[in-house]
């Protein structure tokens, strides 16, 4: 299922296409989407930092902007066990801070050595709608030719790997990793 349905895309884009063509285009265009921001359930991110005593301090920065935590956990050696931290522990700053509190359940001053964060990310719904529209309108409009010729008319298609580029550049971007600072 494409995050919209053909009904949806014939609003925004007008084709002699059938269903199952324009479906086709959409699934594409969602496979991009995806592979350029990532899914939009539960994301799950690891930080190892055993060895670099001087990389750990008390912020961690995600990936993708968090609309709500699962859990997070950490744990100091790689044989100990893992703790789950509680919401005393930690403080989510923005949508993608998250400072580690001295105070709490689990209290300490750096994040552990090995930190697994697991979160819903923010909806970014509306703007993945918007961009498979665009990537469809695309694919609608290729041709394969980079010039056609009708009488004294003259038109020059533009690069569609350059325009897909920019199209999704309007996503956010899944493959920064996770930082500490």
């Amino acid at each position: 299922m494409t995050i919209l349905s053909a009904d949806e895309l014939r609003e925004h884009i007008e084709t002699d296409l059938g269903d199952v063509a324009l479906l086709r285009l959409a699934a594409g265009a969602e496979e991009m989407i995806v592979r350029e921001a990532g899914q939009t359930s539960d994301v799950t991110e690891t930080r190892n930092e055993w060895g670099f005593p001087w990389g750990r301090h008390r912020e961690l920065y995600t990936a993708r902007p968090v609309s709500i935590f699962t859990s997070i956990k950490e744990r100091s050696h790689p044989d100990d066990a893992q703790t789950t931290l509680e919401t005393d522990d930690y403080r989510l700053e923005g949508v993608r801070r998250i400072i580690r509190l001295q105070e709490g359940t689990n209290p300490r001053q750096l994040w552990a050595p090995y930190v697994e964060l697991i979160y819903t990310p923010e909806s970014d719904n509306d703007i993945r709608k918007l961009v498979q529209i665009a990537l469809v309108k695309l694919g609608v409009m290729y041709s394969g030719a980079k010039k056609e010729t009708e009488g004294d008319f003259e038109f020059w298609h533009n690069d569609t790997a350059t325009e897909t580029t920019a199209i999704l550049r309007k996503l956010r971007t899944a493959r920064n990793n996770m930082a500490v600072t």
